[in-house]
């Protein structure tokens, strides 16, 4: 929450000048893109530029500015029809660099060079689109002499370098980009790939992680180190790397398929070691409970829920044996230790239950709900319920409505208010608990 206000004021401090130079107009650029929570801010701004007294100019440039910050390209394009300044050549000029038109990005964004260093970096960025990679880093190399090196700068020399082949040069420059600034995440990317194309795994994973905000940048690292997270056979991450792709862009065609293959592969992946753990796990699961010394409190509770097998008893929860008469704290360590010593826990069972549902849901085009497959934090509960969701394993609102309110209700602290919450969000979504029946 701290981070979100400090950025929302960032943005609001450059929006509120008089005039909008191009170090301003690239700085929004960069805070929109590099942290999750500025875009609404933005957003807010430019909602309310209509309402604010400014000159013509003034007001289409920045709104098309804001537009293309905010990626609203075409929305950006109609603004520029009445901005005709140097700064309106920057703004046209970035938005044909990201559309790929290199030659027009290029012809503007000469023209706009002249108002600021900073935009000589974006020039770089599209002279190297177009393939001219040495006049791409003189470009680079004569905007330090004007503005000096900071992070956007090493950006643009270690891309240029990059595509020239000095990999190693280019890895130096995206370091020095991140250690000027943390938070920029395409230096993290093209580093993080690099390390990737190296086999460096941990750190491109490492790195891959610190991409954040909903631009291209960090829809292209969820897929990369969703496909790194795959081939370590880490499948629930892969799977939420691709949630949070979709997330960034439902429409992305490639997220889609990867999340499709990665969730079939919940019930494909099989190999000799794990149908031998199956074999070893089903034999420990079929052992008597009566095989094992227990108090006569622990072993006559369980006679009387019907546990006679651990496998019977994996299946119950904390909550479940807890709720039940003469059944204490001091059984339930006696329980868990019990499980312990064969690698078991309490609710293993349904935890498995529960994946495969999951896992079932996930599939798309099975024309079920969508809603299901969404993460529980969605319907945004109170703290008292979201700790219920933990302690239950509940992690979509498909694994929710799975579960009855006497499930609810017999975890620590969760009373009949937290009950109400929960059964009012799921009703707004037109869903509901299980019953009991």
């Amino acid at each position: 929450m701290a981070e979100a206000t400090r950025t929302a004021s960032r943005i609001d401090e450059i929006a509120s000048r008089p005039t909008l130079d191009a170090e301003a107009i690239l700085k929004l650029r960069s805070l929109v893109r590099d942290t999750p929570a500025e875009g609404k801010a933005l957003q807010a701004r430019l909602a309310a530029l209509a309402a604010e007294d400014l000159p013509k100019e003034e007001k289409s440039l920045r709104g098309a500015a804001y537009n293309w910050v905010l990626g609203q390209l075409n929305e950006a394009d109609a603004a520029l029809k009445n901005a005709s300044s140097g700064l309106a050549r920057l703004v046209r000029g970035s938005i044909a660099l990201e559309r790929g038109q290199h030659d027009q990005a290029i012809a503007d964004l000469q023209a706009a060079q002249a108002h600021s260093p900073a935009v000589a970096l974006e020039l770089a960025a599209a002279l190297r689109g177009k393939g001219q990679l040495d006049e791409a880093l003189k470009t680079v190399e004569k905007a330090e002499k004007s503005s000096g090196s900071h992070s956007e700068w090493w950006l643009q020399k270690a891309w240029c370098l990059e595509a020239l082949g000095q990999q190693e040069a280019a890895c130096d420059g995206y370091e020095k980009a991140l250690g000027l600034d943390p938070q920029n995440a395409q230096a993290a990317f093209r580093l993080a790939y690099l390390m990737d194309l190296r086999g460096e795994d941990a750190r491109a994973i490492e790195l891959y992680r610190k991409v954040t905000g909903q631009g291209v940048a960090f829809l292209n690292a969820m897929l990369n180190l969703g496909l790194l997270y795959e081939d370590r056979d880490d499948l629930d991450n892969t799977i939420a790397c691709f949630k949070e792709a979709l997330r960034a862009d439902p429409t992305n065609r490639r997220a889609a398929l990867y999340l499709r293959n990665a969730v079939e592969s919940l019930d494909m992946y099989y190999d000799e070691t794990q149908r031998k753990e199956h074999d070893r796990l089903e034999a420990v699961l079929r052992i008597p409970i009566n095989d094992f010394e227990l108090s006569v409190r622990s072993r006559n509770c369980l006679a009387k829920m019907n546990v006679k097998t651990l496998g019977d008893l994996v299946h119950k929860t904390e909550p479940e044996l807890l709720a039940y008469k003469n059944f204490g704290e001091t059984s339930l360590r006696e329980i868990k230790s019990l499980l312990e010593s064969k690698g078991l826990r309490l609710g293993m069972q349904k935890d498995e239950e529960q994946r495969k549902v999951r896992a079932q849901r996930l599939r798309l085009g099975s024309g079920e709900n969508p809603v299901l497959a969404k993460p529980v934090t969605d319907l945004e509960l109170s703290v008292r319920s979201r700790k219920c969701m933990q302690r239950l394993s509940i992690e979509t609102i498909g694994d929710l409505i799975e579960k009855a309110e006497a499930d609810l209700l017999a975890t620590k602290n969760f009373g009949q208010t937290s009950l109400n919450e929960v059964k009012s969000k799921l009703a707004e979504l037109g869903l509901g608990l299980k019953s009991s029946d």
